[in-house]
């Protein structure tokens, strides 16, 4: 048998790396099936040890359910709450991009989660690495390697100094973030500025639903009552001034409401409160217009024989999800378009032209996102009991002692103004601008100059916080502790409702894996290597690149097409790998990164062109994003499962 060798320190950082960013997305993509919920663990079940989402399990129970008020809601918040909800949406069965034929909101929202949340949950499985950084050391924001290197030195002191207490101290001191020390006003610079501006810049300029997210924001901006809410928070008593901004919110004036609370009725409608007043008003526009377009496009020359609009309609109500991933099977498996598949299993014989077939699919994409607008006003607008209005309870009872507090300390109306002025000023910059005809979209600069002039409200408030209400700030004071601690790897994390356990986290999981690799056949051990080093190469250009945008960034050259971050590639890939329907009748299958299905999802809601960037814009970002993560088809097949045993609490 031919010797192996173990793997050095950076196969095994790659090896961690592929497995935590696969299951983090499996775990999300898996919460689509009805009953997932069921086997998640605390909080949601008490009985259940060993969990079947464990990254995502792992992340609720170190950081989320310690969060001050948070981890003081009623069990019924989780138990029933939120879980019938989950449950809900999961049975509404909302729709796949594989039958839409392009990258919906959902995909978007789920791929840019997962890239996100992984970073924490590697790190707290993995442990960070302590090191002893140069405390003398003066950080220049406006250098760029100062401020890529003062992250990496701030989760020092944070995890293993007292960098935590430091900041705390200076926030009750002054609200003036020149009067921190270096350290921390590059970190600032890397985390909330540039970082988030990247998001911001990627979310709502380059992805294709950035016209259809900003169009939603505008929408909900409109509706909220600003003025009523800033009334009520004026109110010097705290109990009235709750009272006032939940009636505002939460109250129902419907008949319903009025016979259900005196007794004359069970379970009659209570119509909808303005929280779902705003949900539904927004979703109905985008059914409302998806109908016009369905409507106009049955009546075109064009239009898809009547029995295959038919029979779509048919499939989309009646058909169940057994039979809905048949066709999607059958669709891959036999190279046809998921229309042609369900003609193929229907009564009809139907012959279409190409572009008749173009229009089917197109009235299948619009049907299924009536349909999903329709599940979700039901599931969060429509439902009795309404779960929804009781969770927003439930969650303003646990926060209201943290509320009494900084309703003292703050001036809570003049915070609502700050945050009403930063979300008008983020929507208008966030449309392009300039001459008609040459208007220019806004670039990753334009998003840090907006968190640059609105960042003095927020220290204002964190600083107004701090200064007097000093039980407020030790309570956030001791979260942060806490959850810093979760990443040592010289002590064991404090406990939590973690499955995992705690053998497992800070480095332990990380040491398993490298057992199971040992244990692999030589032949395996050398194709795992060979995907481990070219991962290894993949994240070393990743950072390169990102560090280079920083760059490009901080000295304002306007060069690059889009920030840094390397979870933006990430999400990307995530987003590329997506599988999509043919096009055609009887053809490939793409994937999110085809051209046919980047095309199509850059129309609006009414089948426009609605992208702020062009085609070619966004394919250079694409270019520059490059390299393309690496095949690791092996090390998932041979690793994945093992890594998902070991974090669910197996040996």
């Amino acid at each position: 048998m031919a010797e192996t060798t173990p793997l050095t320190p950076a196969q095994s950082h790659a090896l961690f790396d592929i497995l935590t960013h696969h299951e983090t997305y499996k775990e999300i993509e898996d919460f689509k099936y009805p009953g997932a919920i069921d086997r998640y663990g605390p909080p949601f079940q008490d009985d259940i040890a060993k969990s079947d989402f464990p990254v995502l399990q792992t992340l609720l129970g170190k950081f989320a359910l310690k969060l001050p008020g948070l981890r003081n809601v009623s069990p019924e918040f989780w138990k029933t709450r939120i879980t019938d909800l989950i449950q809900e949406l999961s049975q509404a069965e909302l729709s796949e991009s594989y039958d839409k034929g392009i990258l919906g909101i959902r995909k978007t929202l789920a791929t840019a989660i997962s890239a996100l949340i992984e970073y924490p949950a590697r790190a707290c499985l993995e442990g960070v690495e302590k090191e002893t950084p140069n405390k003398n050391k003066k950080y220049d924001a406006s250098n760029p390697d100062d401020v890529l290197r003062s992250w990496h030195d701030a989760l020092q002191g944070m995890v293993y100094g007292d960098l935590i207490d430091e900041v705390f101290q200076k926030a009750a001191e002054t609200d003036d973030l020149t009067k921190h020390p270096s350290l921390v006003q590059a970190m600032h610079e890397f985390v909330v500025i540039i970082s988030i501006a990247s998001l911001m810049h990627y979310t709502l300029v380059l992805s294709p639903e950035g016209p259809t997210l900003i169009r939603m924001i505008q929408n909900v901006h409109n509706l909220i009552p600003y003025t009523a809410i800033r009334q009520a928070l004026k109110i010097g008593n705290v109990a009235t001034m709750l009272s006032a901004v939940m009636r505002v919110i939460l109250t129902k004036a419907s008949v319903g409401a009025v016979t259900n609370w005196i007794g004359l009725s069970s379970g009659a409608d209570e119509g909808m409160n303005l929280l779902q007043q705003i949900v539904y008003q927004v979703l109905n526009w985008d059914k409302r217009e998806l109908r016009k377009r369905a409507d106009k496009l049955e009546k075109e020359k064009t239009a898809p024989p009547k029995e295959v609009l038919a029979e779509i309609k048919t499939w989309l109500s009646s058909r169940s999800r057994q039979e809905h991933e048949e066709c999607r099977r059958q669709s891959k498996e036999q190279g046809m378009s998921i229309v042609s598949v369900i003609m193929a299993m229907s009564a009809h014989s139907v012959e279409m032209s190409e572009q008749q077939h173009a229009n089917a699919q197109s009235y299948l994409t619009m049907q299924l996102g009536m349909r999903d607008r329709q599940q979700i006003i039901k599931a969060l607008c429509q439902r009795n009991p309404d779960h929804l209005t009781a969770a927003v309870r439930d969650g303003v009872d646990a926060y209201t002692p943290m509320i009494r507090q900084v309703h003292q300390a703050v001036n809570l109306s003049d915070t609502m103004w700050d945050f009403e002025r930063f979300l008008t000023d983020m929507l208008k910059m966030s449309k392009p601008s300039g001459p008609k005809g040459q208007e220019k979209p806004p670039s990753v600069e334009d998003y840090v100059d907006l968190l640059h002039r609105h960042q003095a409200s927020s220290h204002k408030f964190l600083h107004q916080v701090a200064k007097n209400r000093k039980d407020v700030m030790s309570w956030w004071q001791e979260y942060v502790h806490m959850a810093a601690s979760q990443f040592k790897r010289d002590a064991r994390p404090p406990p939590t409702d973690a499955v995992v356990p705690e053998d497992k986290a800070a480095g332990g999981s990380k040491k398993t894996m490298e057992d199971a690799f040992a244990k692999l056949s030589p032949s395996d051990q050398e194709a795992v290597k060979a995907e481990l080093e070219a991962y290894q190469t993949y994240l070393d250009d990743l950072h390169a690149a990102s560090a280079k945008r920083i760059a490009a960034v901080i000295n304002r050259t306007h060069q690059s097409p889009f920030g840094p971050g390397a979870y933006l590639a990430r999400w990307q890939q995530l987003m590329d790998s997506t599988a999509v329907t043919p096009a055609t009748a009887h053809g490939e299958v793409r994937y999110g990164s085809s051209k046919t299905v980047k095309e199509e999802g850059r129309k609006d809601i009414q089948g426009n062109e609605a992208g702020f960037v062009t085609e070619e814009e966004a394919e250079k970002a694409v270019d520059e994003r490059t390299p393309d993560m690496p095949v690791v088809r092996r090390t998932v097949e041979l690793l994945g499962e093992r890594f998902r045993e070991v974090l669910a609490g197996g040996q």
